[in-house]
């Protein structure tokens, strides 16, 4: 992620739960992910990618209370933010190309809407891989159009065929793509074997 990108997160962590984006485009996101959760499977520790304020993470622990969430943000005023309204989880200031977290540590990882801010998504996915214990799972959800980044002036953004051809060269087998929001949003699920 680019610093000028950061420092605009930072400023926005503020009034970031209080945007009209949450409730009508975050929120719709966040629950079409949730949905290709299977219910039936024990997750001990989670891991959100771009995890802003926290959000999907407080969603998750309504499904499993009992696992272990962790956050990870490059910006310092989401995580500190995020710190403040889940003091039960753990967040670091990172990026997903380097996550702070030790080889096969945890059951799930998850990352929305972040995804076309990472500046090497390859090494991104690879550490999301190195991460994640056998039969962990990955979800990805992010813009499919090229409209918005074109409004917002940033981001790189992948077609189906490339996001899975990342998830391959990273080590993860592609379950599922799945388009949310009238094919506004995709979502890919990888599995690490």
């Amino acid at each position: 992620m680019r610093a000028d990108n950061i420092q605009d997160f930072n400023r926005w962590s503020s009034t970031y739960e209080d945007s009209w984006l949450q409730r009508h485009y975050f929120d719709y996101v966040h629950g079409g992910v949730l949905n290709l959760v299977d219910m039936e499977s024990t997750f001990t520790r989670i891991l959100d990618i771009g995890c802003g304020t926290g959000r999907l993470l407080r969603k998750i622990k309504e499904r499993y209370p009992d696992a272990q969430l962790i956050g990870v943000d490059p910006a310092e005023g989401m995580i500190e933010k995020a710190r403040q309204l889940m003091p039960n989880a753990t967040f670091s200031v990172g990026l997903a190309e380097s996550i702070p977290l030790p080889d096969a540590s945890v059951d799930l990882a998850l990352s929305t809407m972040s995804f076309h801010h990472w500046s090497d998504q390859l090494q991104g996915i690879r550490e999301i891989k190195r991460v994640l214990r056998p039969g962990g799972l990955f979800l990805l959800a992010d813009v499919a159009g090229l409209i918005l980044p074109k409004i917002m002036h940033h981001g790189q953004m992948r077609n189906p065929t490339e996001v899975r051809l990342l998830f391959e060269q990273a080590g993860l087998e592609v379950r599922i793509q799945r388009r949310l929001m009238l094919g506004h949003v995709r979502v890919t699920v990888g599995i690490r074997h």
